[in-house]
This record gives structure tokens, C-alpha cells and sequence, in this order.
């Protein structure tokens, strides 16, 4: 189950998905980036878990519209486990690493696997059920991510865009629910984008240089310049990134 969090904004699209996934009893849950500190976003999740036990919650990455809402967790949550890569995020447990299984019921199916997917941050991961990967931000439902500076780096991000497409590739995974926009259900297809568009723009990054921009902001304006006013942060966030994968930073 999809529960959008009402804090809507260029960098959010329509704003945070947090996901509540049930245990094949219907007796468990398991709760995917609890997202802002909204109350009526709360509600509407644990409305959600109902009666359910609540037997652990995930964080995909750091950033407070994943993340806000676990500052409240004494109050709705207090000793369900919290699994993040961060330590000063994860709770009642060891913080996590690739590979691992996270479990909330007793069948088969009532597992979440682990996958690194830094880039965005360097905190960042994703997440296998079925054959359904939870991307968090490193894979948006619509456009393409930021790659933050000094977060992220774009030659995770690369990795992790080439990892995914490999469980695309063998069919481990076949539909993609991001943390922001709608299910993607074509994920080669998006995935290649995503790998050519980083790659376009690493180009266009050189041919500023070449053409004599010498800061980020010169480069931004370069590369970027018809972007809208309010992501013009985020542009520059990104050209530090790209500057930083060159080694012009």
C-alpha cells in the first residue's frame, strides 16, 4: 500500500510515497520511509497497519522527507526496530548492510531484501520484495535524481544504476516503486535512460569546461541554464557532483 505524504514540491514531485507492506497472514507489517513530520500523513499510515503488528520500519536514505517522521517514533512506534544504513538513524538493531534479508512474518514471502544503491546519498538503498524493488530516491516515478554534493557521487550512482539494470536483466526485478512519483513499469527502459541522460550530461559538464567555465555556478549556468528558478540549488548540487566525478572540483 502507497500513502503519499502532502509536502508536494519540485524536489518531491507530489510529494513522499511511504509504503506499507503486509505479511501473507495479514498479521504484520512492514513500513518503508515513514517520511515527513506530518501528522495527518501518520495517521493515514497507521491507519493503514490497523490492528497489524508493526514489526519493522525502513529508511531508503537520510534526507527529512524520508526520515522527519522518526523523530516522533516514541510516540507511535517506540519498539518496533528501525533498519537504516546510518547508524544514528537505525534502532533496536545493527545498522544494515547489502544482502541482507529483513523479515516481517513467518512465510517465504514475508522478506525484504537489501540492495546498496548509493549515489543520491551515500546512505542510499533500495529494496527487493517479489519481484518488486522499492528505489527510494535513487529512481524517481517521473524525471530523473539529484545526485547531492557532498551526499552523493556520481560514480556510485553510475554503479548503482548498472546494478539495477542487471536484476532487471535477469528478472529479479520487474516493477519499480519510487519514493516519488508513480510505479514504473517499464524499468529497462527507464533505467537506460537514466544511464544515457547521466552520461549526456557528464559530456555537457567537459564542454563547459572546455568552453572556459571555471566555477560550479559558471557550469551550472552552462549546462543548466533553462531550468526553472526554484531547482536551481539542486542544479548546483549536481554539477558539484559531476565536477567532483571529473576531478575538477
Amino acid at each position: 500500500m502507497r500513502i503519499r505524504a502532502d509536502n508536494p514540491s519540485p524536489m518531491t514531485l507530489d510529494g513522499t510515497n511511504t509504503y506499507v507492506l503486509l505479511s501473507a497472514d495479514d498479521s504484520g507489517a512492514l513500513l518503508i520511509d515513514p517520511g515527513p513530520e506530518l501528522a495527518a500523513h501518520r495517521e493515514a499510515f497507521l491507519t493503514e497497519i490497523g490492528a497489524r503488528e508493526l514489526r519493522a520500519i525502513v529508511l531508503t536514505h537520510q534526507h527529512a522527507d524520508h526520515s522527519e517522521m522518526l523523530g516522533s517514533i516514541d510516540d507511535w512506534a517506540p519498539e518496533v526496530p528501525v533498519h537504516a544504513v546510518l547508524e544514528r538513524f537505525a534502532r533496536h538493531t545493527e545498522p544494515v548492510v547489502h544482502g541482507q534479508e529483513i523479515t516481517f512474518g513467518d512465510a517465504p514471502e514475508d522478506v525484504v531484501e537489501v540492495v546498496a544503491t548509493p549515489g543520491h546519498t551515500s546512505d542510499s538503498i533500495s529494496l527487493i520484495h517479489g519481484a518488486t524493488l522499492y528505489s527510494g530516491d535513487t529512481v524517481l516515478g517521473r524525471g530523473t535524481t539529484v545526485v547531492t554534493h557532498p551526499e552523493g557521487s556520481i560514480r556510485d550512482y553510475l554503479d548503482s544504476i548498472e546494478a539495477l539494470r542487471r536484476l532487471v536483466d535477469t528478472g529479479r526485478v520487474e516493477v519499480i516503486e519510487p519514493a516519488h512519483g508513480p510505479t514504473i513499469e517499464n524499468p529497462a527502459e527507464v533505467l537506460a535512460h537514466y544511464a544515457a541522460h547521466r552520461a549526456e550530461r557528464i559530456e555537457q559538464v567537459r564542454d563547459a569546461l572546455e568552453a572556459g567555465a571555471r566555477t560550479p555556478e559558471e557550469v551550472r549556468d552552462a549546462v543548466y541554464h533553462d531550468v526553472p528558478d526554484d531547482v536551481r540549488g539542486a542544479a548546483l548540487q549536481i554539477v558539484k557532483a559531476q565536477l567532483d566525478y571529473l576531478g575538477r572540483l
